[in-house]
């Protein structure tokens, strides 16, 4: 496998955003309600051909990793779940656990299923966790102690203080070459660097990192392995 981190460094490229929009587009057919697509727009208006952000990373990682065990902090309507799975070479074998809080009235498990299911991904390998993520996440690593993961995302409370206690809590989650995804790090999107990089700083010797600033700013570690 190429190096994921070399793979995310390369610039933007014009087909990437054509295909992230495509899908976003094809989800908003049964998701009239949702503005995400709204919101990447106006980013990519202002960005132009710099344009860089999650979906962007999920559709390399996907591509090129092709993640086994999966887990997002904050999945929303699945529109990231369904960038990075509409990406992988083959749906065989994955297991997927999706974390959120599920309390605005519009966001549920079962929205995400239809979106998956309306891009042809199957849903009877997903597994959903309703409540707030410091209070679940522990409770599944209790409950998973040897499960790791080859893919997470952090994208929940977007406090900082929620924000840096969903980090602490996947640090030790990653199997080796295992990716974390953290989003909204620039100022475009809820500016977390500060959070970002203490996390980077006390896990130094545990990860290695990638960042771009290029829209609603997105960090990545890649956990180098061992205990």
């Amino acid at each position: 496998m190429n190096d994921i981190l070399e793979i995310l460094r390369q610039p933007p490229k014009k087909h990437e955003i054509e295909e992230i929009f495509e899908l976003m587009r094809k989800l908003k057919e049964v998701n009239p309600g949702d503005t995400w697509l709204d919101n990447y727009q106006w980013h990519l208006n202002k960005r132009g051909d710099s344009f860089f952000d999650t979906y962007h990373c999920m559709k390399r990682i996907g591509k090129e990793m092709n993640p086994k065990t999966i887990l997002e902090i904050g999945c929303r309507t699945g529109i990231s779940i369904c960038q990075l799975l509409s990406n992988c070479p083959n749906q065989e074998d994955k297991k997927i656990y999706l974390f959120d809080v599920f309390n605005d009235g519009f966001i549920s498990p079962e929205l995400i299923k239809i979106n998956l299911e309306h891009i042809g991904i199957q849903t009877n390998n997903i597994k959903f966790f309703t409540g707030k993520s410091e209070e679940t996440i522990p409770k599944f690593k209790y409950d998973n102690p040897s499960l790791k993961f080859d893919y997470i995302l952090v994208d929940g409370s977007h406090d900082r203080r929620d924000a840096k206690v969903d980090l602490d809590n996947v640090s030790n989650m990653c199997n080796p070459g295992g990716v974390i995804i953290f989003d909204d790090i620039a100022p475009d999107g809820c500016d977390l660097i500060d959070v970002w990089n203490k996390w980077k700083a006390e896990q130094a010797e545990n990860f290695d990192y990638f960042e771009d600033m290029n829209g609603k700013g997105v960090g990545v570690a890649r956990f180098k392995g061992g205990a």
